[in-house]
């Protein structure tokens, strides 16, 4: 499987890498929680930003699995960019009390969730899962990275002599694909 990283996920990472004793200070969002069959978890979903030790801003919807009992116990299991819609935020579903499924839509750019935690075993679905997709959405990205690369290379001919420069080089053509929303 082909990693993307985008500048957006390579803060995130880093954010979700930070020792407990540098935890940034971070605004929430309100969440959307689905307890645990057996009542003894809650998985919540909710958008976080919060600032970097470099003074700047990261964001992402996570998902922290807390429980019932206390609220002290809780992980971050899983982190990705925030989508363009609220309809694009991961689903969790808990096909039983210690199994969680955390669903995105298929092209999504999602950092792989944390296997699993206090006995909860946790798992990424893609809903309309197209993998054929994905590998097209990251082809166009790294074909636009690579235009983006040619198009500075073509400027900088230019200027030197507009006549042999030649034609400015063709943006990549952006793939028709469907998002594969989840549907509950």
């Amino acid at each position: 499987m082909k990693l993307h990283l985008t500048l957006g996920s390579l803060l995130l990472v880093a954010w979700c890498h930070a020792t407990p004793a540098a935890e940034p200070e971070c605004d929430r969002s309100g969440s959307k929680t689905t307890p645990s069959p057996d009542g003894r978890w809650v998985a919540n979903v909710q958008e976080e930003v919060c600032a970097t030790a470099s003074g700047g801003t990261a964001a992402g919807v996570t998902v922290v699995i807390t429980s019932a009992a206390d609220a002290q116990v809780a992980k971050r299991v899983f982190i990705m960019p925030v989508p363009r819609a609220r309809e694009d935020w991961p689903r969790v579903r808990w096909p039983q009390a210690g199994s969680l499924e955390i669903r995105v839509p298929n092209l999504s750019d999602p950092s792989p969730p944390e296997p699993q935690w206090n006995g909860i075993q946790i798992a990424l679905a893609y809903c309309g899962d197209d993998p054929a997709a994905r590998q097209q959405l990251a082809d166009y990205k790294s074909a636009v990275k690579q235009w983006q690369k040619d198009v500075s290379a073509w400027a900088t001919r230019r200027k030197e002599s507009e006549a042999t420069a030649g034609p400015r080089p063709p943006r990549p053509e952006e793939p028709r694909l469907s998002p594969g929303r989840c549907q509950d």
